[in-house]
């Protein structure tokens, strides 16, 4: 059944996908934005233009850092969206928010905290509401070349985010849209933990764009929170695809990525062993990346998964990361051309990490291989446990378990 869908913002990032997507779901798409003539601050407009919606998706924005700014414009448009929306009989106010902005180490970031402004004001504005948070946009990374350039550098926040694709997020706007209002709903996140700068590099190598890219710590809580995954979304997530190499090469014919050198020697046997790759960022979730990369540099690793895959709080999925990275690094620095297996297992109540390898001969390196000296700390202050020792087969096993805690 159509219906008529405003939307407010509808020509920004989102806005313009969340449009293209009511459009093409059969749906009247009507843009409520200052292009068509509508003033969201001073409700100018607003009364003509809603008559017989049926829904209004919020995807507003202001450029301001401010707080008082922000929080000034957002409930602003919140409480004039709103009046006008009950004088029209809309029967649905879907609202796009972000991931971490009710959390205690956001609250002085000025953008934040008008964001949460507006959710409290739609919350109480009496139409019935749904409410998206949402991680950080595959876009934010080319957006950054546009807002924080200065000179021949740009200047990228030390970050770690799980971004998602804009259009992923506007497709799920429109569905809710389309049901009955929910309330809060599970946050939206993309596949992949990533650091925000790295993304940025990809994208200037694969789109060309010049510019020195500067990953800057940021101070206080706020910065604090952004390079140890404070931003990240909880577990229960809804993770939507593509992960932002495939949606970079989508959108520019690469995925941005540097690639190795080849070093070849005489007769194309390699002279000098290539470097190894870099890993990804420190998150389970790119444990099969970590893995391939290996393979693609040449050293022999297989990796099974067992169990619920999924996200894991943030100190739990760090260290279970750094703990399979270091398993994996010392159980090759053992042996040569022996085949090693990676096991990851998602347990109700834990996450094991296992690294073996079969009877081989050794390295002389294989003494400095026989625990894990540099994650068992983090594993340890987590109330878990590491391990090692020979297996029966004549081969070595490092190994970590680390609990889960339970959600209160």
């Amino acid at each position: 059944m159509a219906t008529r869908i405003a939307v407010a913002g509808g020509t920004g990032t989102v806005g313009r996908l969340v449009t293209e997507f009511v459009r093409q779901r059969g749906h009247d798409a009507v843009v409520l934005s200052r292009s068509t003539g509508i003033d969201l601050v001073t409700g100018a407009g607003l009364d003509t233009v809603l008559a017989g919606v049926d829904a209004v998706i919020d995807v507003s924005n202001t450029l301001s850092m401010s707080a008082a700014a922000s929080v000034r414009h957002f409930e602003t448009t919140a409480r004039v969206l709103a009046t006008a929306e009950l004088r029209a009989g809309v029967r649905h106010h879907v609202l796009l928010s972000i991931v971490g902005v009710d959390a205690p180490h956001t609250s002085g970031y000025g953008y934040y905290r008008g964001k949460l402004a507006q959710e409290r004001a739609v919350a109480a504005a009496g139409v019935p509401w749904t409410l998206l948070r949402a991680t950080q946009f595959h876009e934010f990374a080319q957006q950054l070349f546009q807002r924080t350039r200065f000179g021949p550098f740009v200047l990228v926040p030390a970050m770690r985010a799980q971004p998602v694709a804009a259009r992923e997020v506007a497709a799920q706007l429109v569905e809710l849209a389309e049901g009955a209002p929910a309330g809060r709903v599970s946050d939206v996140a993309g596949p992949r933990v990533e650091r925000i700068a790295e993304l940025a590099r990809r994208y200037a190598r694969a789109a060309g764009a010049s510019g020195v890219v500067v990953e800057l710590p940021l101070p206080g809580a706020v910065g604090r929170a952004m390079r140890q995954g404070g931003l990240l979304p909880a577990p229960d997530a809804d993770v939507r695809g593509p992960a932002y190499a495939d949606w970079l090469f989508e959108q520019t014919g690469s995925d941005g990525v540097a690639r190795m050198p080849r070093t070849v020697g005489i007769a194309g046997i390699p002279i000098m062993r290539s470097p190894l790759p870099a890993p990804p960022e420190p998150s389970l979730s790119n444990a099969r990346e970590l893995v391939a990369r290996l393979r693609t540099a040449g050293m022999p690793i297989a990796l099974t998964v067992h169990g619920d895959e999924r996200r894991l709080p943030a100190a739990v999925d760090q260290a279970a990361f750094r703990a399979l990275q270091e398993a994996v690094s010392l159980v090759l620095m053992r042996t040569r051309g022996v085949e090693a297996d990676a096991v990851v297992r998602y347990l109700p109540h834990a996450v094991e990490i296992e690294v073996t390898h079969g009877a081989a001969r050794l390295t002389p390196q294989a003494s400095r291989s026989e625990t894990l000296n540099r994650s068992r700390a983090q594993v340890r202050r987590l109330g878990g446990a590491v391990s090692s020792g020979p297996t029966t087969e004549g081969g070595f096993r490092l190994a970590a378990t680390i609990p889960i805690p339970t959600p209160t």
